[in-house]
Formats: structure tokens, C-alpha cells, sequence
């Protein structure tokens, strides 16, 4: 009797601790440490796994961009020194600081939950073109690019 009081007692907090593991992996901020760091090791397909439908796209013209590189020059360690997460509407905007091995740096990222999980977004920033980076963008978004240039 003591013996399945004992083992009854070991599967509840098996449960438990299984269930809190699972809660914790799906706040804002484990999404983005998972994110960033699928991204810093080109693993782009499970980087898609966390992301919305516009942030897979993004990540895929991002692999485009590197594919040509080689793959040790492109892998990254990137370290969250903070994240501050606030709501702008239904969109959680996650101001971070960061720090791989050139720089620190700071980067925001939008995150937006569907199905109660939280999903990183395509990012809202500028691309700064400098002349050889040039050659390496996309198509479509060298178009976008400059069809926004002659606009201004």
C-alpha cells in the first residue's frame, strides 16, 4: 500500500512539474529566447515554428540571404541582457537589449498570440542597404525597397 501511495505520489508531481514546465515555456519571453536562438543557428524551419505567417516569409527571405554564406560564418550567440514586453493593442511589443559576439545592441520585436500560443511576428524595422549588401537582398524586397525610395 505504501509502495502505490508512493508511486501515485511521484506520477502526480511528475504531472505537475511537466505542466508548470509547459506553462512557462510559452511566456513571451522563453518564445523569443527559443526564437533567437533557432535564428542564431540557422535552424530557420524551427524559428517558423514560433512565428506568424508574415514572420515566416520574413524568415524565409532571410535564409535566402545567407544560404550562400558559409554556414559557421553565419552562426550566432546572442545573449538577452533585458526584454520589456507591453501590450500595443493585440500585438505585444518586446523592447530588448542584446549581446552576441560583435556588439550589444537593442531590437524590438512584435509577438502576437493565436491559439494561446505566443508567436514572434516579421520585424518592423528599416534595412539600411550599404553597397555590397545590396546584391544580397531578395527580389521582392529590393523592389519593396525602392518602389518606398521614389515614393519619399
Amino acid at each position: 500500500m505504501r509502495l502505490l501511495l508512493f508511486i501515485n505520489t511521484i506520477l502526480l508531481l511528475c504531472i505537475f512539474a511537466c505542466q508548470q514546465g509547459a506553462q512557462q515555456a510559452e511566456t513571451p519571453e522563453d518564445v523569443l529566447m527559443q526564437y533567437q536562438k533557432h535564428i542564431d543557428n540557422n535552424q530557420f524551419e524551427e524559428a517558423k515554428k514560433l512565428s506568424t505567417a508574415a514572420g515566416k516569409e520574413w524568415l524565409s527571405e532571410l535564409a535566402s540571404i545567407i544560404e550562400d554564406e558559409q554556414p559557421d560564418s553565419t552562426l550566432m550567440n546572442t545573449q538577452f541582457i533585458s526584454i520589456n514586453c507591453q501590450k500595443e493593442g493585440e500585438i505585444l511589443v518586446c523592447e530588448c537589449v542584446l549581446e552576441d559576439q560583435y556588439e550589444k545592441y537593442t531590437a524590438a520585436y512584435r509577438l502576437i498570440q493565436q491559439n494561446g500560443q505566443w508567436l514572434v511576428d516579421a520585424p518592423e524595422e528599416e534595412i539600411i542597404i550599404e553597397n555590397d549588401i545590396i546584391e544580397a537582398l531578395p527580389d521582392s524586397l529590393l523592389e519593396e525597397i525602392m518602389e518606398e525610395q521614389i515614393a519619399e
